[in-house]
């Protein structure tokens, strides 16, 4: 071979390993590319999966939450309804007790006499001016609470008049003027619903006493 020959030979394979070599670089270069491209792909889909995964159990969570949420929701509500019935059917039973008790109690020489200071007393609480009390007893009332009301009521002024009503009841009524202190039994039991206030606000004070509560 001659000298040009190798010359250019010579040169020929330097350029061929000097594209090899930048072909080399450019596949490493492409490689290491798509490898980070790689990396960040999987590294996304990670995050991505994740995220997914978090997302999912935050909202499993909170529809096991919701679910026990309305579950207890559920239960109390169905307890108000069984305390309210409760309570309703305690009433009624009272409501229909509460006539009978006050003619007992009004039979009872004790109880009769703290029934008739009682009223005596509110009327004389209430009641302002001069005058005389009247006081209306049931026929049938015991002579006894007719001068018991009579001694609480006179005083120093005009001594209370004692008028008998028929079918009155138990109890008595105080009048003054135009003031009334009904304390019959009819009276006493003529607004329901106070009543029944009063009697749920002493079973409420019962059951605290003892760690319990209507609500």
């Amino acid at each position: 071979m001659s000298a040009p020959e190798s010359i250019v030979q010579a040169q020929m394979e330097a350029l061929l390993r000097r594209v090899a070599r930048e072909q080399e670089m450019l596949s490493r270069k492409a490689r290491d590319a798509a490898g980070e491209q790689a990396r960040g792909v999987l590294a996304r889909a990670r995050d991505e999966a994740r995220a997914r995964t978090r997302q999912a159990s935050d909202e499993a969570r909170q529809s096991v939450e919701r679910a026990l949420a309305d579950r207890r929701a559920a239960l109390e509500t169905a307890a108000r309804q069984r305390e309210q019935s409760l309570l309703r059917k305690l009433m009624d039973e009272a409501w229909t007790t509460l006539p009978r008790e006050l003619e007992a109690n009004w039979r009872d020489t004790a109880a009769r006499g703290a029934w008739c200071d009682a009223a005596c007393a509110l009327a004389r609480r209430i009641v302002m001016g001069g005058g005389a009390f009247t006081i209306e007893l049931d026929t049938e009332a015991p002579a006894d609470t007719a001068d018991r009301a009579r001694r609480a009521l006179s005083g120093d002024g005009e001594p209370a008049a004692v008028s008998r009503v028929a079918n009155l009841g138990p109890g008595l009524r105080i009048r003054h003027g135009l003031a009334c202190v009904d304390a019959t039994a009819a009276g006493l039991l003529a607004s329901r619903e106070r009543i029944e206030a009063e009697l749920l606000a002493e079973l409420d004070a019962l059951l605290e006493q003892h760690g319990r509560k209507l609500t």
